[in-house]
């Protein structure tokens, strides 16, 4: 963090007695990132590594889970897809753990939109596309089409 002068004994008496401060090392390591520019290139990798990634993600929901609704494609590493209509026609909002548990018997993660609602909802699932590759995440919605359709049937 960077504070104004006037401020930056009380930030850091406040971090000391926050959690005792960083390690050094890493601390260091940030700061050679920073200084020599290898931080803004890693991050313009990932960025669009990143992009890529969720446009196969909504790509292949779209082609996999007709009419599911996706949400938080704007920022993040997750989406939230909503099955309202013909994907998820049959589920009940609580269905959702059931969807998942089903996908991961079949390799597939995904948590159950249920987990993380204050109020009830339509079924649908929180799918996280960082760790994956573009075909990696379309092979995965297309398990999770499978399986809503065989959870539905």
């Amino acid at each position: 963090m960077l504070a104004p002068s006037r401020y930056r004994d009380a930030m850091a008496d406040a971090k000391r007695y926050a959690d005792l401060g960083n390690a050094a090392l890493p601390q260091l390591t940030l700061a050679r990132l920073m200084e020599s520019g290898a931080l803004e290139r890693h991050l313009r990798l990932l960025r669009g590594r990143h992009r890529r990634r969720r446009d196969a993600m909504v790509a292949a929901v779209g082609e996999y889970l007709p009419g599911a609704v996706v949400h938080g494609a704007a920022a993040g590493l997750h989406l939230t897809v909503v099955l309202e209509s013909p994907p998820g026609a049959g589920l009940t909002a609580g269905d959702d753990t059931v969807l998942a548990a089903a996908a991961l018997e079949r390799g597939v993660k995904a948590h159950p939109l249920s987990w993380h609602r204050l109020r009830p909802g339509p079924p649908g699932l929180v799918l996280g596309y960082a760790a994956r590759t573009p075909g990696e995440i379309g092979t995965a919605v297309a398990v999770l089409g499978e399986t809503v359709r065989d959870l539905t049937r």
